[in-house]
């Protein structure tokens, strides 16, 4: 059983593309985020790199 929900992951994966325009880079933005959420920065990190690939902007 997976840990966090789909709509959980497309949330955090949202709030993240609102936040990263007021933090000088990613990773910034992820701890931010996932601080909020309580989830490790890690999680997120993986879950942004996922969505990059699916979407075709990262060669995966």
């Amino acid at each position: 059983m997976a840990r966090y929900t789909t709509e959980m992951r497309e949330r955090a994966l949202r709030m993240l593309g609102e936040a990263r325009v007021d933090h000088p880079n990613q990773m910034t933005a992820i701890r931010h985020v996932a601080g909020l959420l309580g989830m490790s920065p890690e999680t997120l990190r993986v879950w942004q790199r996922r969505y990059e690939v699916d979407a075709g902007a990262r060669p995966g």
